[in-house]
């Protein structure tokens, strides 16, 4: 059942009408909570006002396992639904009661977490339009903020990064930092890599998911699909006090390509400030095993960006892309990562040496970040032929393959929710059983679209703007 849909102009009048939801073969140790951002946040910082992050980046915490505690109504039916005029690619993100997204046409809103009213806005610029005319490839148009926001519970600030054409036609990547609660702008710099000579801003994508740890936003970047034009792999690491103060990291400096995209997904940030990433195929794509320096790789940075440990997918080739989705750090000091051979890692944090290899993965490439279960022990990771393919952590092995989503799922309690791209509607599976327990119809959705949840209820970017859904 869709709930009452509302545009933009109805929203005052809409908002007295709508409630809120509430609700509540080989071994690893017992299951234990992922380390997760923070919900409450010490006393403000004097940039900002400190407010609870609900869902503070993709997948809700640091380790990017997309698990909460909690559960949504049985049925659900969507509760609002806001036409912002452009597409949310990213996962919306939840601090106090305020939805925050961005859109396609580089504007931050914040909304109402129980009824939708638009609480503010922020614009960082003009977007890049007919990409295609200016790469020779790409296919979001117009081009602005692509990526997930992040929240620093603990300042009260959101950041973004959109892509900015300027005035003279040059095309850059801008960060922002703005007051979650006024949208009083904290921090506003261009945080493009060190490109080498002969690439341009314009060849990079900022696809995935912002990441804060250290006192810096981690930026990741990579190629338009097409990977027309010279491009490398980076991440960028930009602090959230001091602007200008950038510290970088460059795939495949003996060559070219290596993108850092997740497929959205973000990087993951272990409890000591360490750096996760999965990075891409080479470009062009190479005619067997790929071996330029730190393509199709997980990869263990410091804080300031420095290699630390590396694993390099030995399958990959072509464009089989490790980086099609983001790690996922474990219980047991493990870490998670699947790309295009569709075999599955689960590595050491340490020195990210491997502990065991589960072989065809989905059937079709994995496409997302997958979610953990710390209950059950397993992960569900989206397949782009359809389906959420269950890997069971204990056993080292795979379970069965949920029908009915495609994309990167979320653990809400007991319940695993996932979405479908490009059609839309989302799905909700029993952890334990697998069994389908209910399914929403929503607008349709952007590529590699996943749900964010808080206070008993889902958020959902779509081609238009943002759905809440509940009871």
């Amino acid at each position: 059942m869709r709930g009452r849909r509302m545009r933009a102009a109805a929203l005052c009048a809409a908002a007295l009408a709508l409630v809120a939801c509430t609700s509540t073969g080989g071994s690893t140790p017992p299951p234990t909570a992922p380390a997760a951002i923070p919900d409450s946040a010490p006393a403000s910082t004097p940039g900002g006002s400190a407010v609870p992050a609900l869902w503070a980046g993709y997948h809700g915490d640091a380790a990017r396992t997309g698990y909460v505690p909690g559960a949504v109504a049985d049925p659900a039916r969507e509760l609002w639904s806001v036409d912002l005029g452009s597409a949310v690619y990213g996962q919306p993100v939840v601090t106090g009661d305020t939805v925050i997204v961005g859109t396609e046409s580089d504007e931050v809103v914040a909304l109402d977490r129980r009824t939708g009213r638009r609480l503010w806005s922020h614009g960082l610029g003009a977007p890049v339009t007919d990409i295609v005319g200016r790469t020779g490839c790409g296919n979001i148009d117009p081009l602005g903020i692509t990526s997930s926001l992040a929240v620093d519970s603990a300042r009260g600030e959101v950041f973004a990064v959109g892509e900015v054409l300027g005035a003279a036609g040059a095309v850059h990547h801008r960060l922002v930092g703005l007051d979650a609660k006024t949208a009083r702008q904290l921090l506003s710099e261009d945080v493009d890599p060190p490109l080498p000579a002969g690439e341009k801003a314009v060849n990079l994508l900022q696809r995935a998911g912002l990441a804060i740890g250290n006192g810096r936003v981690y930026i990741g970047y990579g190629g338009n699909i097409g990977d027309c034009g010279r491009y490398h792999g980076w991440l960028v690491g930009a602090s959230e006090t001091s602007p200008g103060d950038l510290v970088s990291f460059e795939v495949a400096r003996d060559g070219e390509g290596g993108a850092i995209w997740l497929s959205g997904g973000a990087p993951a940030i272990g409890p000591d400030g360490h750096v996760y990433v999965t990075t891409g195929n080479a470009n062009p794509f190479p005619a067997a095993r790929d071996e330029f320096e730190h393509t199709e790789s997980v990869l263990k940075l410091s804080p300031d960006l420095k290699v630390l440990a590396a694993f390099k997918d030995p399958d990959a080739g072509g464009d089989e892309d490790l980086a099609t989705g983001n790690p996922v750090l474990l219980p047991g000091d493990l870490v998670f990562a699947v790309g295009k051979t569709d075999a599955g890692y689960l590595l050491r944090t340490s020195d990210l040496s491997r502990v065991a290899v589960i072989r065809d993965v989905c059937g079709s490439d994995p496409d997302g970040g997958p979610a953990y279960d710390p209950a059950t022990q397993r992960l569900f990771v989206p397949c782009r032929g359809g389906g959420i393919q269950i890997v069971d952590v204990a056993r080292h092995r795979l379970g069965r393959r949920l029908e009915g989503a495609n994309s990167a799922p979320i653990v809400v309690g007991t319940t695993v929710w996932a979405t479908s791209y490009p059609a839309g509607g989302l799905t909700a599976f029993s952890a334990a059983s697998g069994a389908q327990t209910q399914r929403v119809g929503t607008d349709a959705v952007p590529t590699f679209a996943t749900p964010s949840s808080a206070g008993g209820m889902l958020f959902l970017g779509t081609r238009t703007g943002v759905s809440a859904f509940g009871g």
